[in-house]
This record gives structure tokens, C-alpha cells and sequence, in this order.
């Protein structure tokens, strides 16, 4: 790495947009855990705080992804590898998180059959 590949790089507009998608989605998965539950005829009524455990698993796994992109926010293109897989995880667990939060408590889509 030669000694300007650092020099003159903000770390703010490489770590903004992490930290955004990141807050978004813990907000939507702590508003989520407002949303009514259906309970199903045959099956029981889920517990009032089944969307927790969700909801604190991928809220805690998309750290990850988002410490990895800000350790290396200021790195030149040789990191950019690291960078690209850091936020297709980062966008993978939010989507997948904010599925299983609402699906957890009985939101269902319907089918026609």
C-alpha cells in the first residue's frame, strides 16, 4: 500500500450509509414488535414476546458485517472485496432478520389455493 492510498479519505461517506441501514433496521424490528399476532384454530396463540429472539439474533449478527465496514473505511480499493461481501451481509440480514421478526409472530401472507 503506498503512503497516499489513505490520505484525503473521509470515513463518513463510506460509513454512513452502514450505520443508517443498520439503525433503520433495528427500528423497524423494535416497531414490529408491536404488530398483533394471528393465532391460527388449530394451533395456539404464540407467546406476546415470540418476535424477540429474532429480533436480537439478527440485530446482533448484522453488528458484524457493519464493524467491517468500518474498520475499513478509510482502506484503499485493495479492500474493496471486503467491502462488497460486508454489505451484501449487512442487506442479506436485514432482510432475512426483518422476515423472520414479523413472520415469527404469525404474519402470514395469504394463498390462494
Amino acid at each position: 500500500m503506498k503512503r497516499g492510498d489513505t490520505e484525503g479519505v473521509s470515513i463518513a461517506p463510506r460509513a454512513i450509509p452502514a450505520i443508517a441501514l443498520l439503525i433503520t433496521t433495528w427500528l423497524l424490528m423494535w416497531l414490529a414488535q408491536g404488530i398483533p399476532t394471528l393465532c391460527a384454530l388449530a394451533n395456539p396463540c404464540p407467546a406476546p414476546d415470540v418476535r424477540v429472539a429474532p429480533a436480537l439474533l439478527f440485530g446482533g449478527l448484522m453488528l458484524v458485517p457493519t464493524a467491517a465496514l468500518l474498520l475499513t473505511a478509510r482502506a484503499g480499493r485493495s479492500w474493496g472485496w471486503v467491502r462488497t461481501i460486508s454489505y451484501t451481509l449487512l442487506v442479506g440480514l436485514a432482510i432475512v432478520g426483518l422476515g423472520a421478526v414479523l413472520f415469527s409472530g404469525g404474519f402470514t401472507i395469504p394463498l390462494a389455493l
